[in-house]
């Protein structure tokens, strides 16, 4: 194998609680399984976190079949979308929205009266 070792001094506690998780979670096979996952997913989300290009949330489960259900339904085109989509209804007051869209469609009448004569 062309793996390196590397040697990590851990408290007792530390080993404790990941042993007690490993017994709780069979898809890892190994504290070195685990502590490689662990480490990649930290290193990944370190460096989504620093890149500002917005903001990271991990959400369960369950939130995301509802996402993925609503992105599927229509509602945006991705799971992120529907998110944005749902801070916005949230976030912005019903008559600005309201106010926007009279301005648009006012905007475009005037563009279409112009440009028929």
């Amino acid at each position: 194998m062309d793996d390196e070792r590397i040697t990590l001094r851990m408290e007792p506690d530390d080993i404790y609680m990941m042993d007690v998780f490993l017994d709780e979670h069979p898809e890892f096979s190994s504290r070195s399984q685990l502590i490689r996952i662990a480490l990649r997913n930290y290193m990944k989300r370190d460096a989504q976190a620093d890149d500002g290009d917005g903001l990271v949330v991990k959400l369960g489960d369950r939130y995301m079949r509802a996402l993925t259900i609503l992105k599927d339904n229509g509602f945006a085109d991705s799971e992120a979308g529907v998110v944005e989509r749902i801070v916005e209804r949230t976030l912005v007051p019903r008559e600005t929205f309201e106010e926007a869209a009279k301005k648009a469609f006012a905007a475009y009448d005037m563009y279409t009266e112009l440009t028929e004569k």
